[in-house]
C-alpha cells in the first residue's frame, strides 16, 4: 500500500492549490497549464507570503548566474504568465501585488498542508490508541463553555471575514473593467471664480490616477475628436458633449462635475454616468467651508468614485495622498499649471512656458509644475538644458510632493531628456508594465525607440496607441517619422496625410513642417515640397520655418545663391526676436554656403559669429561639436581645440549622443593634425551606433580613412552614408553627406570600378542638374564624369 509522503507540501489560496513537490498548480483540483519559470516564481513568492521579494532576488532564484541575459523583460513575462494562470490583474490584484520598480508580494490568504491534497490526515503517534471519556455535570459545564467559546470564535471569524472582504474587495457600480477608461467633463463652474476653470479637473484626474485601476481619457487628446464632431477644438466638455465623445471613442464611463458657491461654502458634485444609457449610476457631493478645503472635498469624492469603479478600500488607502500635498494648495498655481499643459499640447509654447513659470512663482514647491518647466526647457523649442535640469531636480527633491505614479513619470522623462537612453528604456518598460494604458507615456516610449535606431519597435508602440485612440494626430506624426527613418516613404506620407486630416494645424507645429517637406523631397516630390515651404511664408508665425526649410532645399539642389537670400532674411528675423540658438543654426548654414562657393574667409567669419555668442547657447555639446568639426575641416585646428576644451567637460557621460559628438570632434581634430590612427581609435567603435549621430560618425570615419589612404575602408563608410534611408537630408550635415557621393564616385574610379563610379556620379549630377553653374563641387563632378565616359 502506498504511503503519503509526509514531507509533501501543498499550499492552498482561494480556489488554487500549489503542490511544491509535484510541480503542479491546480484550480479546484484540476491541473492548470503553467510553464516552469512562472511556477517557480509562484513558489518563491509563496515561501514568504505577505513579504516583498525583490526583483534582484527573483532574478537570482529563477536564473542562476551565467545562464540568463535580458532579466528585466523575462521577469515581466513570467509575472504576466503567472497572473494569467491565476486569473489575476496587475491593476486590481488578488494574489500578486507589484511593488513599483522593487519587487512583488503575494497578498492572498494561504493555507499550508503537509499532505497531498484530498488525503485524510494521519493520526499522531501519541494519540493513535488513546481515548479520554468524561461524563457527569462537570463535563456538561465544560461542554457548554466550550460550545459558547466556539460559537463566539465563529462569529468573530465570520465578522472579520466580512470586514476583510469589504476592505479587500472592490465594488463595481458600472461593470467597469480594469483597462476601461472614464472621461471627466469640465467642471461646471458656478462660483464666478475663473481659478476653478480647468484647475479642479486637473486635480481630480491626479487624484483618480493614483489608482492602478482607473484610466482617465486625457483632455489634451480631445481636440481632434471635437473637430470630427463639428465642434470647436476648445469646446467645453459638458455632460452632453462628453457622452457623445464616450460613444465615439468607446469610453466606458463619464463623470460629470460641478462646483457651486454660497457665501464662504463651496459644494463639489459629481455624477458617474453610463454613456450608453445616459443613466446616472452614482451621485456624489461634498461641502467645503472656505476655498482652502476644496481639494480635501475633491479627495473624498475621488475615493468614492474609485470604490464604485471596483477598487478595494485596501488599494485606495495604499495609494492615496492628499491633493493639496501632491499638487498644490494654491488654486491659482493649479489653474496656471493646467492652462500650461493645454497650451503646450496646442503648440503655443511661449504662452505655455509663461503659465508654468507663473505656477512655480506662486508655489515654488509645486513639483508637477517644476517638472513641466524642466521638460519645456529641455525640449527642441528652447534647448536650455541647465534650466531644465534645475527644474527637474526641484521636482524630484521632495518625494512627498508627488504621487508615486507622478514621480515615476518625472524620473522617466528626466532620464529621456538627459539622453540617458538605457535608463530611460528601463524606466519606460517598468512604468508601462504597471500602467499599460497611459497613452502619453507610451507615445514618449515610441519616440525614444524611434530616435535610437529601433523605429520598427516604435511603430509597434504607436499602433498600440491607435488601437485605443485612433484619432490621435501626434501618434500618426510619430509613425510617419519612424517610417521615414526606415526608408518606407509611402507609409510615411500616408501617416502624415492621416495626421493632417485629423488636425490640419499640426503640419506647422515644431519641426513637423520641415520633416514632412523633406519626406516629399526624398519621395521625388520636390515641387510639392517647395510649394508647401513657400506657403509658410504667408504667415508671420511660420515665416522663419519656411525660410530655413527653403534654404535647406536649395542647398540640397545646389542652388547656393538662392539659399543665401533665404538665410539672410531668416537671420534678421531671429536677431529681431532674440532667438539666439536659431541665429546660430542659420549662421552655420551660411557658413556652408560660403564653403560650397569656395569662400573660406566668409565661412570662418560665420563660424566666428556663432562662437561670439556661444556662451548664450544651451546646446553647447552637440552644436559646439558641429561647429568644431567645421573649423577642423577648414584647417582652423586651434579654434576647434578651443571648442573641444569648452564642451568636453560639459558632456554627460551617460548620454550616448553627447559622448558621440565629443568623440567625433576629437577625431576630426586628430585627423586635421595628421593623427589618423588616433582618429580611427575614436571613431571605429561607434561606427554602428544606433543613435542619430550615425550619419555624422560614418562621414567622419570615411573622411579619416580617405586622409589615411585606406580607400577600401573609405568606400565602405561612404557607401553606408549613401545607403542610409534618411541620410542627412534636411539638417546641418546635409551638404557634407552630399559631397560624400562625389568622393565615393572618385574612390570607385581609383579602384577601377568604373561602372559604379559612373552610376554614383550620374545620380549626384541628376540631383544637381539645376545647380549654380560655378560651384566647385559641381565642376569637379562634371570633370569626373567626362573622364570616366572618355575611358569607355
Amino acid at each position: 500500500m502506498n504511503q503519503a509522503n509526509p514531507s509533501r507540501r501543498v499550499i492552498s489560496f482561494g480556489i488554487f492549490q500549489c503542490d511544491f513537490s509535484a510541480g503542479e498548480l491546480r484550480k479546484n483540483g484540476v491541473k492548470v497549464k503553467i510553464s516552469d519559470q512562472p511556477f517557480r516564481l509562484l513558489t518563491v513568492l509563496l515561501e514568504r507570503p505577505g513579504e516583498m521579494v525583490t526583483r534582484q532576488e527573483l532574478g537570482e532564484r529563477l536564473w542562476p548566474e551565467g545562464t540568463f541575459v535580458g532579466f528585466e523583460d523575462s521577469l515581466n513575462t513570467a509575472v504576466n504568465k503567472l497572473r494569467t494562470a491565476l486569473d489575476d490583474e496587475s491593476e486590481n490584484p488578488r494574489f500578486i501585488e507589484t511593488i513599483p520598480r522593487r519587487g512583488y508580494r503575494f497578498i492572498g490568504p494561504v493555507e499550508v498542508k503537509g499532505r497531498e491534497a484530498g488525503q485524510a490526515p494521519a493520526l499522531s503517534p501519541n494519540r493513535a490508541n488513546f481515548e479520554i471519556s468524561v461524563s457527569g455535570p462537570a463535563a456538561h459545564r465544560r461542554s457548554r463553555t466550550f460550545s459558547t467559546v466556539l460559537l463566539l470564535a465563529c462569529i468573530l471569524l465570520l465578522t472579520l471575514g466580512v470586514l476583510g472582504d469589504w476592505f479587500l474587495r472592490g465594488r463595481s457600480a458600472l461593470s467597469f473593467n480594469a483597462r476601461d477608461a472614464v472621461l471627466i467633463t469640465d467642471f461646471e463652474n458656478q462660483t464666478g471664480d475663473a481659478r476653478f476653470d480647468y484647475a479642479l479637473g486637473t486635480a481630480f484626474s491626479v487624484s483618480l490616477q493614483q489608482s492602478h485601476r482607473v484610466n482617465i481619457f486625457p483632455h489634451d487628446q480631445l481636440a481632434p475628436v471635437l473637430q470630427m464632431m463639428g465642434q470647436a477644438a476648445d469646446e467645453k466638455i459638458t455632460r452632453g458633449v462628453g457622452r457623445e465623445i464616450c460613444q465615439r471613442e468607446n469610453i466606458r464611463g463619464l463623470i460629470a462635475t460641478s462646483v457651486t458657491r454660497t457665501g464662504e461654502e463651496y459644494e463639489l458634485a459629481a455624477q458617474l454616468i453610463d454613456p450608453e444609457t445616459d443613466e446616472t449610476v452614482r451621485s456624489y457631493s461634498e461641502r467645503s467651508h472656505g476655498e482652502d478645503h476644496v481639494l480635501e472635498a475633491l479627495d473624498k469624492i475621488s475615493e468614492e468614485v474609485r470604490r464604485d469603479l471596483g477598487e478595494s478600500l485596501y488599494q485606495i488607502h495604499r495609494a492615496e495622498m492628499p491633493l493639496a500635498q501632491v499638487t498644490t494648495p494654491s488654486l491659482q498655481a493649479l489653474k496656471d499649471y493646467s492652462s500650461g499643459k493645454l497650451l503646450w499640447h496646442a503648440a503655443k509654447y511661449k504662452e505655455a512656458l509663461s503659465a508654468f513659470e507663473a505656477a512655480v512663482a506662486t508655489d515654488p514647491d509645486f513639483a508637477m509644475a517644476n517638472a513641466a518647466l524642466g521638460g519645456a526647457y529641455y525640449s527642441f523649442v528652447y534647448n536650455e538644458f541647465s534650466a531644465g535640469q534645475k527644474y527637474y531636480e526641484k521636482a524630484l527633491a521632495d518625494a512627498s510632493r508627488v504621487t508615486p505614479r507622478e514621480r515615476e513619470i518625472i524620473e522617466t522623462e528626466y532620464a529621456e531628456d538627459r539622453g540617458h537612453v538605457p535608463d530611460a528604456m528601463q524606466l519606460f518598460r517598468s512604468y508601462l508594465g504597471e500602467y499599460p494604458d497611459d497613452l502619453e507615456m507610451r507615445f514618449d516610449y515610441a519616440r525614444l525607440l524611434r530616435m535610437n535606431g529601433r523605429a520598427a519597435e516604435g511603430i509597434e508602440q504607436d499602433q498600440q496607441i491607435l488601437r485605443i485612440e485612433p484619432g490621435d494626430a501626434h501618434t500618426y506624426i510619430d509613425m510617419a517619422t519612424a517610417y521615414h527613418s526606415l526608408g518606407e516613404l509611402m507609409q510615411s506620407l500616408a501617416a502624415y496625410d492621416k495626421a493632417f486630416q485629423i488636425d490640419p494645424q499640426i503640419r506647422v507645429a515644431g519641426n513637423i513642417s520641415r520633416e514632412y517637406g523633406f519626406t516629399l523631397v526624398q519621395n521625388g516630390q520636390t515641387r510639392e515640397a517647395e510649394q508647401f515651404f513657400s506657403g509658410l511664408l504667408n504667415d508671420a508665425r511660420f515665416q522663419e520655418q519656411g525660410l530655413r526649410s527653403l534654404a535647406l532645399l536649395d542647398l540640397y539642389r545646389g542652388n547656393y545663391e538662392s539659399a543665401q537670400k533665404y538665410l539672410e532674411k531668416s537671420v534678421k528675423i531671429d536677431i529681431a526676436t532674440k532667438q539666439i540658438f536659431s541665429v546660430a543654426r542659420v549662421r552655420y548654414l551660411l557658413a556652408l554656403v560660403a564653403s560650397g562657393e569656395g569662400r573660406k574667409r566668409d565661412q570662418i567669419t560665420q563660424l566666428d559669429l556663432i562662437m561670439a555668442n556661444f556662451s548664450a547657447i544651451e546646446a553647447k555639446v552637440v552644436y559646439g561639436s558641429l561647429v568644431g568639426q567645421a573649423y577642423a575641416r577648414a584647417g582652423e585646428v586651434a579654434k576647434a581645440e578651443k571648442i573641444l576644451s569648452e564642451v568636453a567637460p560639459l558632456a554627460d557621460s551617460r548620454s550616448q549622443e553627447q559622448s558621440s559628438y565629443v568623440r567625433i570632434l576629437r577625431a576630426e581634430i586628430a585627423d586635421a593634425k595628421g593623427e589618423s590612427g588616433q582618429a580611427l581609435q575614436l571613431l571605429e567603435p561607434q561606427a554602428d551606433d544606433a543613435a542619430g549621430t550615425r550619419p555624422v560618425t560614418l562621414d567622419a570615419l570615411g573622411h579619416t580613412y580617405q586622409v589615411a589612404g585606406d580607400i577600401d575602408r573609405a568606400i565602405t563608410s561612404y557607401e553606408k552614408v549613401v545607403a542610409l534611408p534618411v541620410g542627412c537630408t534636411g539638417w546641418e550635415p546635409q551638404q557634407q553627406c552630399l559631397e560624400d557621393h562625389y568622393v565615393l564616385a572618385e574612390d570607385y574610379a581609383r579602384k577601377g570600378q568604373r561602372t559604379r563610379a559612373i552610376a554614383t556620379i550620374e545620380d549626384f549630377l541628376s540631383l544637381w542638374k539645376d545647380a549654380d553653374p560655378d560651384l566647385p563641387l559641381k565642376e569637379k563632378a562634371i570633370q569626373l564624369r567626362s573622364s570616366l565616359l572618355a575611358r569607355q
